[in-house]
């Protein structure tokens, strides 16, 4: 017999920093609309030994900062349920142990260059790329509110990771009363062997532009059925990937992805079109794994 596991409530890390702050009143904003909890959480930097515990006022400075970030998140309201916890380090760990069970983690921006992140780590795209739940990275992009008319764009490319982004940009799309824009990229070296520029010139690109719009239509199939409400753009672009969909991220308030869980040095390596958009998107970015 199996069970399926309950998910609930809405995770924002705390860490005393501006963007997380930013990224807890989004995701405050998120669990309104979703009418979820949200649980503010601050993690301590190490491992606790086994002696010691985390008991209420035993961590003052972790307990301050999410005292501020519930008066921002809150902002003088009382119309939302929040929980606060101060959890033993380190942070990516804490972090993937309590996406086990939330329905959505909310993250400040990485504190570190894409560059920086393949040598020395970031504990954003740690936790993104092995998360068991969405993980939305907060870009620190003012005007991005959630519900505005602004678009829900979701990057398409026919895979499992992909479906589960489709579902997520759909169910937030409903939730947030916005439109979503569909976005599927190919390039000449996705669909022609020969790499030589001569042959690529001569090539007709039509019949290759017509199996993708396919593509993406079946990638779509049955989407707008069950959100009827939900306004429906499909772009079809010829490009890579993370330019194609960095240059939607200007217009959208939020940007939903697959990511395969590569290490920051493979995706440095064969690229990563989810780490891209963590370092430079224009908009918030939610990130799907399989969980």
């Amino acid at each position: 017999m199996t069970t399926t596991r309950i998910r609930h409530g809405i995770v924002a890390g705390i860490d005393g920093s501006e963007g997380a702050l930013e990224a807890a009143a989004w995701a405050a904003s998120a669990a309104r609309h979703l009418d979820e909890p949200l649980r503010l959480v601050h993690v301590l930097p190490k491992y606790l030994k086994s002696d010691d515990q985390i008991d209420a006022g035993s961590h003052p400075a972790g307990e301050k900062l999410l005292d501020i970030a519930e008066q921002v998140v809150l902002d003088g309201q009382r119309d939302l349920p929040v929980e606060r916890n101060v959890e033993p380090g380190p942070p990516a760990h804490a972090l993937v142990e309590l996406s086990k069970t939330a329905r959505m983690m909310v993250l400040g921006p990485a504190a570190t260059s894409e560059m920086r992140s393949v040598y020395v780590g970031s504990d954003v795209v740690r936790v993104s790329n092995r998360a068991e739940c969405p993980v939305v990275v907060w870009r620190g992009i003012q005007g991005h509110e959630v519900g505005t008319d602004r678009p829900v764009v979701v990057g398409v490319d026919g895979s499992e990771l992909s479906d589960m982004a489709v579902a997520h940009a759909f169910e937030f799309a409903a939730f947030f009363g916005a439109p979503l824009v569909a976005v599927h990229t190919w390039s000449e070296h996705s669909t022609l062997g020969a790499w030589y520029s001569e042959e690529r010139r001569f090539t007709d690109w039509q019949p290759h532009a017509q199996q993708e719009t396919a593509l993406l239509a079946e990638s779509l199939a049955g989407w707008s059925e069950k959100y009827p409400d939900v306004a429906v753009t499909r772009c079809v672009e010829r490009g890579k990937p993370a330019r194609v969909l960095l240059e939607h991220s200007v217009d959208a308030q939020l940007m939903a992805v697959g990511s395969h869980g590569r290490t920051p040095f493979t995706a440095s390596i064969v690229g990563s079109t989810s780490q891209s958009l963590i370092h430079h998107a224009r908009c918030p970015v939610l990130i799907c794994r399989k969980g």
